[in-house]
């Protein structure tokens, strides 16, 4: 499916109206806020920050991939499916939406794990057991097998299964989404008589993909910058890909280039799901002037890069920042002793 190619830039109708020509359920609660962190702002001696409230989507203790999942979900349902099959990280925040995505619409879910069997039942893997799923553990390049293997068995038994991750829309669905993000943005950054200069955002560039194409659609002149909870040398190229399949569909007359893609791993630290001292500080600061809790695997990291960007001067005090909030907060019970270790009084 493509549509015909437009002038750029397009008005907001328009946009919106392209992305409602491809198939979507509606599982989000839209549009998510767009709260002044003052406190915040101050503590960091400027800039205005705003934090786009994407943790209160509504599934499951909501997040991003609830958006994306209005797409994704689509597909399936299209194909007829009865049963989805997703593989995903153990500490996922996406296999907990997806389970609950399915749980709404009618599904069921086999989620296919990368991790040990040994992982202790807390944070999202919890909330995935307390929602229903059949969960399949399998280590590292296991992961793919299990999931063809689970797919097979699933048609056996006489099921209709849908493997999400097997779909070129598993990646799109993002960029679509966050396409819509910006439409939010635009209205809401408009309504409080200002301009973002900046959007931060947790993203392993999917999600980014979406921010930077709705901007570049528009003609918006914030810069989107994307933090990496794991180390990926291709994260721009991919990027930068997704986006631009993303706006063939659209008819988008744009090619976004690797070039154009800010997307940071510096605050990943010793690896994915690890959390640094650097994060656990961020969300302790964020927690105790805000009254808003990030997690330490995802936003916490990317909010210790808008702080470092913020300390070392690469985001003016005169600036506005949007930073959204992707959600991951089981993420926090499974970290406990580590938030409350390490600067447990501290509130900078």
């Amino acid at each position: 499916m493509g549509q015909a190619l437009i002038t750029l830039p397009v008005g907001p109708e328009e946009l919106a109206a392209r992305i409602a020509q491809v198939p979507r359920v509606h599982l989000a609660h839209l549009p998510t806020p767009l709260d002044a962190c003052p406190r915040l702002s101050t503590a960091l001696g400027g800039p205005q920050i705003l934090v786009k409230r994407d943790d209160l989507t509504g599934l499951a203790f909501g997040g991003n991939k609830t958006r994306n999942l209005e797409f994704r979900m689509a597909e399936a349902i299209e194909q007829d499916a009865d049963t989805v099959v997703v593989s995903l990280d153990v500490i996922s925040n996406s296999a907990r939406q997806t389970v609950a995505a399915a749980n709404r619409l009618g599904l069921r879910t086999v989620l296919v794990l990368r991790g040990s069997s040994q992982h202790p039942i807390q944070g999202n893997l919890l909330v995935d057991h307390l929602l229903g799923a059949e969960i399949i553990m399998a280590e590292g390049d296991g992961v793919g097998a299990a999931s063809e293997s689970a797919v097979e068995r699933l048609r056996q038994e006489g099921h209709r299964p849908f493997l999400l991750n097997a779909s070129p829309m598993f990646a799109v669905a993002s960029a679509l989404a966050y396409c819509l993000t910006v439409l939010e943005l635009r209205e809401q950054v408009a309504a409080l008589g200002l301009r973002a200069d900046w959007v931060y955002l947790s993203s392993a560039g999917k999600g980014q993909a979406g921010v930077i194409l709705g901007a570049m659609a528009l003609g918006e002149r914030f810069t989107t910058v994307g933090i990496a909870a794991r180390r990926d040398p291709n994260r721009e190229a991919t990027t930068a890909a997704i986006a631009n399949a993303a706006a063939r569909l659209l008819g988008l007359g744009l090619t976004i280039a690797p070039g154009d893609v800010w997307n940071h791993a510096d605050y990943v630290g010793a690896g994915y799901g690890l959390p640094t001292p650097e994060a656990i500080a961020a969300v302790q600061l964020v927690a105790r002037t805000e009254g808003l809790i990030l997690d330490p695997v995802y936003t916490g990291k990317a909010m210790a890069g808008l702080i470092d960007h913020i300390r070392s001067g690469r985001v003016r005090r005169d600036q506005t920042v949007v930073f959204i909030h992707t959600g991951g907060t089981p993420a926090i019970f499974a970290f406990g002793d580590r938030l409350l270790a390490e600067h447990p009084h501290s509130a900078t």
